[in-house]
């Protein structure tokens, strides 16, 4: 009965008691805590992101290795920090920060300088630590990084800011973009799903399959699927790279665990004992495995290193064994750390999967809640920043020069002491670097940089 009388009750004309109030224009000492609860989520996603997860995100890269006259020398990134905005070093002016008022005005992009540490050695042998410049990320508003976090609003006045600016977007050339959430499937959970359109994927395939997309501490996604096959077997389908790859299932359980086959047929057929054709399809995905001469682990991780480290660029002296042990690190349910986890879990979904496949459960709906979770604005950000690492802008950045698209046989470069690198033509110290010598120019910018050369 309140809340009705409240809405019946409502005045028939404006007023103006608030512009005649004595207090009018006066600011309050906080602002108002349910206006700022509007862009919390998306604050607290990207404080996150530029704290822990970038330093989770910079832990998860790998090192980049290549050979240097017969020695083997490895770089990788020890931490990363991102810094608020500030006008360069060198500049002439009474205030060292900037505030989004003055990116809105100028039209340019309110952001902050990236820092890495990035670690070298020698086969081996730690040399030391670079701390290198990456280069400038956008910076959120009202975020623990902008120069606006814990103003009051007679501070925020001051600003040329709103009283209850609450934050929560970038400026871009000047103009204010927010990063809207998304609705993303659910993350580490096996979704039994029916897809016609899995027939068109080869001989054999049928539309039923599990679905699960894994995702890493440091937001890092992969999707991977589990197929069902006219003939009873299983085949698992990963991306590296953006291509699409397709592997017996048998095969990545023997490549994840050194157990006998009669051990991964007890785990597969637990729950169905009894089922005579359920045992027979076990029996068969084992046998494609052990018709390639895949008896035990070691073996199954040198077939699949052989045939796969044609895809990867990893250095010459990895063996295949390593190759594959890298392929399903960073391809098979990369949210589990241990191998027999792994294992477990893909056995659960080929479970499931025949359950499914035989009318046993029902499809689950991807547009269901259950199998929905939100993408927050920091963990998007973190995602960007995955598929375009700090190792591209710091290594790969100097071998992509080198590389040109003119296709010149060799290049001339200037390298100054401070490690840039530069096109011909300046007067400090000059290499000429064949495409075959890019290792060579990347070791000689860090040597260099050091005093060493």
């Amino acid at each position: 009965m309140e809340d009705s009388a409240k809405w019946t009750d409502c005045p028939t004309a404006p007023s103006l008691r608030n512009l005649t109030d004595g207090g009018f224009g006066a600011l309050a000492e906080t602002q108002l805590p349910a206006v700022q609860e509007l862009t919390r989520a998306h604050i607290e996603s990207f404080d996150q992101a530029v704290t822990d997860g970038l330093s989770r995100l910079v832990q998860s890269i790998p090192p980049l290795e290549f050979s240097f006259r017969n020695d083997r020398v490895s770089l990788a990134f020890a931490e990363a920090a991102i810094f608020p905005p500030a006008v360069a070093k060198g500049s002439v002016c009474k205030e060292m920060r900037v505030f989004p008022a003055e990116c809105r005005g100028r039209r340019c992009s309110y952001r902050g300088k990236l820092v890495a540490d990035v670690t070298w050695s020698i086969n081996g042998v730690p040399k030391g630590i670079i701390k290198q410049y990456l280069g400038l990320v956008p910076i959120m508003v009202k975020s623990s990084l902008c120069n606006l976090h814990g103003l009051t609003p007679k501070e925020l006045v001051e600003h040329h800011e709103e009283a209850e600016e609450m934050g929560g977007y970038f400026i871009v050339n000047g103009i204010e973009k927010v990063i809207r959430m998304l609705i993303m499937p659910r993350r580490n959970y096996p979704v039994a799903m029916s897809r016609p359109k899995w027939r068109s994927r080869g001989q054999g395939y049928t539309q039923y399959g599990i679905s699960v997309r894994c995702v890493r501490d440091e937001h890092t996604a992969v999707n991977m699927n589990l197929h069902y096959l006219e003939n009873g077997t299983v085949m698992l389908n990963f991306i590296y790279q953006k291509e699409l790859f397709f592997l017996p299932i048998g095969f990545a359980l023997k490549a994840l665990v050194n157990f006998s086959d009669f051990q991964i047929f007890q785990e597969l057929i637990k729950g169905h004992e009894d089922d005579s054709f359920y045992k027979s399809c076990v029996s068969e995905i084992l046998r494609v495995a052990s018709e390639e001469g895949c008896t035990n682990q070691s073996k199954v991780l040198n077939y699949l290193g052989e045939r796969f480290r044609v895809k990867m660029t990893l250095p010459d002296w990895f063996t295949n064994q390593q190759c594959a042990e890298y392929l399903l690190n960073e391809c098979v349910c990369i949210h589990l750390r241990s191998d027999v986890e792994k294992f477990y879990l893909l056995c659960l979904m080929t479970r499931k999967l025949f359950s499914f496949a035989r009318q046993q459960c029902l499809e689950e709906n991807p547009d269901g809640l259950m199998c929905q979770e939100v993408l927050t604005p920091g963990q998007l950000f973190l995602m960007f920043m995955k598929v375009r690492p700090f190792l591209h802008n710091v290594f790969l950045a100097t071998m992509a020069t080198v590389l040109c698209p003119t296709g010149a046989s060799d290049l001339m470069f200037s390298v100054s002491p401070a490690g840039a690198v530069s096109p011909a033509g300046a007067s400090e110290l000059m290499f000429s670097v064949s495409p075959a010598g890019a290792s060579e120019l990347m070791l000689s910018v860090f040597l260099l940089q050091e005093g060493l050369i």
